[in-house]
């Protein structure tokens, strides 16, 4: 009797799994462990309502980016204080009724704490369990940081995973690169967290360059460093339309603005007027700039384009 006698396969008695059973959201989304991680405020938790939107309404794609299967229900382990709220103001409405439940998330220590969400998952068996987030899943003492907390956190996470159930854990990148890792695939824990799964997911949310979202995926296609933009669906819903910046907008020199340019530029960022073109934002803007609306113009189209339904800044490099 032995771990090899006992579990050991041959190749051919191995089950092969399409590319497209690998992937919920191609090259994005596995359907095993994936880890999305980034700097607070990044967007982290819009992504992963943003994804599962797209899965329980059974898009054809997110972010251009292939949707393989349709979700009947998705559970989501909250650890933040106010977060089920917030959830609830992002998705309810947008996804089927009764397709989101959503649970408070706390490791008190208790070893059958793990115990008893495996057994109701395995219970539920939903499409998509989202643990949002790591660091607040942690049990007391715990330090993520650490490689022997990580690693209990992977074994604790990997018979939901072997159970059929597709896993997203939410966490932080770490601080400097004291970690050792790429951009792509540096969730705070380091190697022993980047190393459980089988897709990393990085959103870097720079404020002259805007958002990014990297990938580094097991059986990807390809790996995906791609520019993001994220935008309410309206003035009164906090619903997340996300969308991929088309490579056909050209970065332009943006000449150094006065005070009160950027003043304005920062104002029309935040309103998201519904005008399209940069002559009616000047005509609109130009009595409270002070300005005529020909002066105006070419500021506001050096600084800012107008790209799927929203208006961005930018970027400061030259095309």
């Amino acid at each position: 009797m032995g771990v090899i006698k006992d579990k050991g396969l041959q190749l051919h008695q191995i089950e092969r799994v399409p590319y497209e059973e690998a992937f919920l959201i191609g090259d994005l989304l596995t359907t095993r462990i994936t880890i999305l991680s980034g700097e607070p405020k990044a967007g982290k938790t819009l992504l992963a309502v943003g994804m599962s939107t797209a899965l329980l309404n059974g898009d054809p794609t997110f972010l251009g980016l292939p949707v393989h299967k349709k979700l009947d229900h998705i559970v989501f382990g909250i650890t933040d204080d106010g977060a089920p709220a917030e959830l609830k103001e992002r998705m309810d409405g947008a996804v089927p009724y009764d397709s989101v439940t959503v649970f408070p998330f706390s490791d008190t220590g208790d070893p059958w704490y793990w115990a008893g969400i495996y057994e109701d998952l395995a219970r539920i068996k939903p499409g998509l369990f989202v643990l949002d987030s790591v660091i607040g899943a942690l049990a007391p003492g715990e330090d993520i940081a650490s490689s022997v907390t990580a690693q209990r956190l992977v074994n604790s996470l990997r018979p939901i995973s072997d159970l059929g159930i597709p896993t997203l854990l939410v966490t932080h990148t770490p601080k400097g690169t004291g970690e050792g890792m790429s951009v792509a695939s540096s969730p705070i824990g380091g190697r022993a967290m980047g190393a459980a799964a089988r897709g990393l997911i990085a959103l870097r949310n720079s404020g002259k360059h805007g958002r990014r979202l990297q990938t580094a995926s097991n059986r990807a296609t390809e790996e995906l460093d791609i520019p993001v933009t994220v935008r309410r669906a309206s003035a009164e819903k906090e619903i997340p339309i996300w969308e991929r910046i088309e490579p056909g907008l050209k970065a332009v020199s943006q000449p150094k603005a006065d005070p009160w340019d950027e003043v304005l530029i920062a104002r029309l960022l935040e309103e998201q007027p519904q005008e399209t073109t940069i002559k009616a934002l000047a005509n609109k803007y130009a009595q409270d700039a002070g300005r005529k609306p020909e002066t105006l113009r070419p500021k506001l189209s050096a600084a800012l384009a107008h790209v799927g339904g929203r208006w961005v800044r930018r970027t400061a490099e030259a095309a």
